[in-house]
C-alpha cells in the first residue's frame, strides 16, 4: 500500500512556516511510521526525524540501526550516535542539538519526555500537535488500510461472541487475540512492530470498569457482557464493542440498554461535517444526564481512529475538533452501574460529505446479541483451553 509520504511531509512544512518553526523533530512510533514509513519502536534508544521548512528530512539513529535504516527512503541525510547512555561528546542529544543549531527554534511532539527535551539544546523548544492535526483527516490510502483493520475487527468480534457460553471464563475471550495473529500472518502481510490484537469480555457486574483488568478466571453468567476487538493491523486500527446477554435479559437491563442505544442514535445523527465534536459529547451528556443517569457518565462519547485506536479528534466537551470529511472516529456513549454493569456498543464509523459511514458491521440488533444457546461444544472447547492454561 503506497502512502504520499512527500505529501505528509508538506503539510508539516506548512504549519512550521505558520507557527515560525526551523525545525520539527519527530520521536514516536506513530510519527516516525506516518512521516516516513519506517518501522521502528523508541525505547531506551531514541530515533529522531528532523525536517526543516524546506526540503527532505534527516534522520538521526542509534548506531545499531544504521545500516538498516539506509534502505528508507525519502531522506536527506543520516546520522548515527553509538550507544544510550554515550560518554561525552558522542550521546544523541549532543548530535540532535548540532543538527539543530544553537538558535532554531524547534517543535517537538507532546509525547516527547520532558527529560528528553531539556537535552536539546536550542533557542526554543516548543510543544506542538501538528502531526496529530494533519493525522485527523484521512487519505484514500490510509482508509483502505482502516477499512482492512475493520474487517480483521469484526471477525475479532464474531470470535469473541461465538466463543460466549453460560460459565465461559474471561481467559477464553482473551484467546480469540491469537487466531487474530496467526490469521494475519497466514496473509503474508504482517508488520510485527505495527500490530497489535486485544479481544476481551467483561463480565457483568465487572463491566461497569470498562478500563479495569477482569480477572482471568472470573465466569460469564447473567447480566450485560461487554466485549471488545480492539486492534491494530499493519499501523491502522479500528474497534468494535457490543453488549451481550447469556439468556433474556431483565426488565431493567433491558431499559438501560436501550436508553444507551438512543444516546447512540443521538450521536449518530450529528455526525458530520462541520459540527463541533464538543456538541456531540454535550447531547449524550444532557441526554444521559436529564434521564438520571450523570453519576453513571465514566467518558466521552467517542475519539478518532487511525494509527492509533484513540488519537484526534475527542469528542468530548472540553474538545475543539470540528468533524471534517474522510476524519474517522468511534461513537460509544455508554452507562455504568456497580451493581448491574455497563451497556455500550462501539463502532469505527467514517465522517462522510453528509453523514457517516460504519466501517464495523458485525450485528448491533439486541436480538442479535442474545445467546440462547448452551452451547456445549464451545464448553467442551472451553474446558480444554482452561485446563491447558490451569485455570
Amino acid at each position: 500500500m503506497g502512502f504520499n509520504y512527500e505529501n505528509r511531509l508538506e503539510k508539516l512544512q506548512s504549519i512550521m512556516k505558520r507557527e515560525g518553526l526551523d525545525a520539527f523533530v519527530v520521536s514516536t512510533q506513530d510519527g516516525i511510521y506516518y512521516l516516513s514509513g519506517a518501522s521502528y519502536r523508541p525505547e531506551e534508544r531514541p530515533f529522531f526525524i528532523i525536517v526543516r521548512q524546506e526540503g527532505k528530512y534527516d534522520l538521526v539513529v542509534p548506531y545499531l540501526e544504521y545500516e538498516h535504516m539506509k534502505k528508507a527512503t525519502g531522506y536527506n541525510v543520516i546520522e548515527h550516535y553509538f550507544e544510550y547512555p554515550s560518554i561525552k561528546g558522542q550521546n544523541w542529544y549532543e548530535l540532535l542539538s548540532a543538527m539543530l543549531g544553537a538558535d532554531a527554534r524547534v517543535g517537538v511532539e507532546p509525547d516527547l519526555a520532558v527529560a528528553k527535551s531539556r537535552l536539546i539544546q536550542v533557542r526554543e523548544v516548543v510543544v506542538s500537535d501538528a502531526i496529530a492535526r494533519i493525522r485527523m483527516v484521512k487519505e484514500p490510502e490510509e482508509l483502505e488500510a482502516i477499512r482492512a483493520a475493520a474487517v480483521w475487527t469484526d471477525k475479532g468480534m464474531k470470535l469473541l461472541h461465538g466463543g460466549i457460553y453460560p460459565g465461559c471464563s474471561v481467559i477464553e475471550t482473551v484467546t480469540h487475540a491469537r487466531k487474530l495473529q496467526t490469521g494475519l500472518i497466514a496473509t503474508g502481510e504482517y508488520d510485527y512492530l505495527n500490530c497489535s490484537f486485544l479481544t476481551v469480555g467483561w463480565t457483568a457486574p465487572a463491566s461497569a470498569q470498562p478500563h479495569g483488568v477482569p480477572g482471568f478466571r472470573l465466569r460469564m453468567g447473567r447480566g450485560p457482557l461487554v466485549l471488545m476487538s480492539y486492534n491494530r493491523i499493519n499501523g491502522y486500527a479500528a474497534e468494535c464493542e457490543r453488549t451481550v446477554f447469556i439468556g433474556e435479559p431483565s426488565k431493567e437491563e433491558l431499559d438501560l440498554y436501550h436508553t444507551v442505544i438512543q444516546a447512540r442514535e443521538l450521536a449518530f445523527s450529528m455526525v458530520r461535517p462541520g459540527v463541533a465534536c464538543g456538541e456531540i459529547d454535550a447531547a449524550t451528556w444532557d441526554f444521559f444526564t436529564d434521564r438520571g443517569y450523570q453519576g453513571n457518565i465514566l467518558h466521552r462519547v467517542g475519539h478518532g481512529i487511525g494509527m492509533g485506536n484513540h488519537e484526534q479528534p475527542w469528542l468530548s466537551r472540553g474538545s475543539e475538533d470540528i468533524l471534517e470529511k474522510n476524519m474517522v472516529i468511534s461513537v460509544e456513549p455508554g452507562l455504568y452501574f456497580d451493581d448491574i454493569g455497563g451497556f455500550r456498543h462501539s463502532d469505527t464509523v467514517l465522517v462522510t460529505e453528509d453523514g457517516y459511514e460504519l466501517l464495523t458491521h458485525y450485528p448491533r440488533d439486541l436480538e442479535s446479541l442474545i445467546i440462547r444457546s448452551p452451547r456445549f461444544f464451545k464448553r467442551i472447547q472451553g474446558a480444554i483451553v482452561r485446563k491447558a492454561i490451569n485455570v
